[in-house]
């Protein structure tokens, strides 16, 4: 036999050899980490787990859009709510006195309410009220009652920040 071809062979074989053990040893390795990955799980099981994933992401989805309308229906039902003060206290007398008196504004949202004002003398006290629409009266308001609208506009009612849709 030619000695060229039976080293050429031998080199061939040793490669083979060589080339098998890792191909058997890269099996061994993949069958290890499937086992340790699937452990306990079959196929169909891991299915499952994915479509009930699936299913509570949708009733999550469901509920959250529930949360969204209550929300709205209680922001609309808190801006008829008081949300802006405005309190101014004076001394209606030239002739002595404390500042006893006061005019007191409570606003909505949308600037409704009214304007509460008490009138401290010695011997009496009187409580007038006006109504407040959108931020004016139809009464002739006094410079105190003025101040306390302002003093009430002049506050921000806090925004609630809502997440961004899902």
């Amino acid at each position: 036999m030619n000695p060229e071809l039976l080293i050429f062979t031998a080199i061939g074989a040793a490669a083979a050899l060589i080339l098998g053990a890792w191909a058997t040893w890269q099996a061994v390795s993949l069958r290890k980490l499937r086992q340790s990955f699937f452990s306990g799980k079959t196929g169909q099981d891991l299915e499952a787990v994915i479509v009930q994933l699936a299913q509570n992401q949708e009733q999550i989805l469901g509920r959250q859009m529930t949360l969204d309308r209550e929300l709205s229906r209680l922001e609309h039902n808190l801006s008829l709510g008081v949300q802006k003060i405005g309190l101014v206290r004076f001394n209606p007398f030239a002739d002595g006195g404390g500042n006893f008196s006061f005019c007191l504004a409570l606003l909505d949202g949308q600037e409704n309410g009214l304007v509460l004002t008490s009138m401290h003398g010695r011997e009496q006290n009187r409580i007038y009220t006006k109504r407040i629409k959108l931020g004016a009266s139809d009464n002739q308001l006094t410079e105190e009652e003025q101040q306390a609208i302002n003093l009430a506009q002049s506050q921000h009612k806090s925004q609630i920040k809502r997440p961004e849709k899902y």
